[in-house]
């Protein structure tokens, strides 16, 4: 009987050892007490952003109740304190800023460990759940590709859109203040544009998005959101968002020269513009920076170009050597060619001709004259570059007449055009008698030639009665 009382106080000191160990977690080492590592963050609960300067109190309520320790977030809204604990337990994280409603949470903390807590979320004063906030203004806030290209083009086709909606001091609506956002076409060039959503609601962020589709018509567009309506709606300013064209395509592309004839034979280093101008199947614009490709069999030009916004491709051609023979207009005709690519790899070209004229020569005929009374002489004269072609745009040809009584009438004062015809090479005149009496008097005719080809000047007489 004597042993029965010293069994029962090994099964009480038993049972009472085993509490104690449940109710007290421990590290691998069997301590109770260490550091641990708190870290976490502190967002606005309206539009999710971190939050800076955030006071940051841990206190203890179970287990170590001494522990009160405090902190600052960063600009992140991140914070992280490293402390000792002499006793597992739970700890309260606060986070307190002026102009905010506090947030709490708690974690369970044991020695040698690493705790992430969970978010903390703080709402601006006046934003406490239940509180109405209206919407006053709406934004654009981001475009992923603010120039797009049309449908089939190569290039990107769509592109999304956010905007935000925010309060009249300027705060983004929150979930519990969620509107209704309308997107809108304004100014635009049709040809199957797409809008998708037409319509949407703004998240916790106050932000809504639309994703813009491109048709097959280049140009700008302009894109509206709206909340409500009538006088009362909110509106964003026009967003802007530019369609490109697409590929090239043989039926509108074409090549033209600043001029068609330039004093290139004989001088070298003249320029002339050539310029392409590319369009897409569609006859918009190809999309800018498109390649074209130069050749030329007179003189030498910039192997290619970039397209601009507009579909031209411009490269300056410089007279040089070669000088240019042509198989069927003979010599000073160049043949200048453009090409590109269009949608299947095909070569897309067109060719002009560019006339390379030379030094000028002149000759009248008849070469002298007699005149009767009151009677009258034709002369016929040509001006041409020694190859028998036109001369430049802006040469001026003249016919002077000196002696008395008389009158010129024709081609007597001449400015040529930017011309490759024959046409302007050949001209005539008729000098008149008008004195009533007769009287035998020495008449001269001058031509004079005079432009970017050189100059020409001689005299030839006669006798008018």
């Amino acid at each position: 009987m004597k042993n029965i009382p010293f069994y029962l106080f090994l099964v009480t000191l038993f049972l009472i050892s085993g509490c104690k160990k449940s109710e007290t977690p421990v590290t691998p080492d069997g301590s109770t007490a260490g550091e641990i590592t708190i870290s976490g963050k502190v967002l606005d609960f309206s539009t999710g952003a971190g939050i800076d300067n955030v006071a940051i109190i841990i206190q203890g309520i179970t287990g170590d109740t001494t522990v009160l320790k405090s902190t600052a977030t960063t600009s992140t809204g991140s914070y992280s304190l490293k402390f000792s604990i002499t006793k597992p337990g739970d700890l309260k994280i606060l986070a307190q800023k002026e102009g905010y409603l506090a947030d709490s949470t708690v974690v369970f903390a044991t020695a040698g460990r690493e705790i992430t807590a969970s978010d903390l979320l703080i709402k601006q004063s006046g934003t406490a759940p239940g509180a109405k906030r209206s919407p006053a203004a709406v934004y654009l806030k981001e475009i992923s590709l603010p120039v797009i290209g049309v449908r089939g083009s190569g290039s990107p086709e769509n592109t999304e859109i956010t905007f935000v909606v925010v309060d009249s001091v300027g705060r983004p609506l929150d979930l519990l203040n969620s509107v209704t956002v309308n997107f809108s076409f304004g100014s635009n060039p049709l040809g199957g544009l797409k809008m998708d959503p037409a319509s949407g609601k703004t998240d916790a962020a106050g932000e809504v998005k639309t994703v813009l589709t491109s048709g097959t018509i280049a140009g700008a567009i302009q894109l509206t959101a709206r909340i409500g309506s009538g006088a009362a709606a909110v509106t964003s300013i026009p967003v802007a968002v530019t369609i490109h064209g697409g590929l090239p395509d043989q039926d509108h592309f074409s090549i033209a020269p600043e001029l068609f004839n330039i004093p290139g034979w004989h001088i070298f280093g003249v320029e002339d513009k050539v310029t392409a101008y590319v369009g897409d199947k569609y006859s918009n614009p190809v999309r800018p920076s498109t390649p074209v490709y130069f050749n030329t069999t007179g003189g030498i030009i910039p192997g290619s170009a970039l397209t601009s916004d507009n579909g031209l491709a411009t490269v300056a051609l410089y007279s040089a050597l070669p000088r240019p023979i042509h198989p069927t207009l003979g010599n000073g005709f160049a043949t200048v060619t453009g090409f590109t690519a269009d949608e299947n790899q095909q070569q897309v070209s067109r060719s002009i001709i560019l006339l390379f004229s030379g030094p000028p020569i002149a000759s009248l005929a008849p070469t002298t004259f007699d005149i009767p009374n009151l009677g009258s002489q034709v002369f016929n004269y040509v001006v041409q570059d020694i190859n028998g072609n036109p001369l430049v745009k802006d040469t001026k040809i003249t016919i002077k007449a000196e002696g008395d009584n008389i009158k010129l009438l024709g081609d007597v004062e001449i400015t040529l055009p930017d011309t490759q015809s024959q046409a302007w090479t050949q001209f005539s005149f008729i000098l008149l008698d008008t004195e009533e009496e007769p009287k035998s008097r020495l008449v001269s005719l001058t031509l004079e030639v005079d432009g970017a080809n050189g100059k020409v000047n001689f005299t030839i007489y006669g006798t008018v009665r």
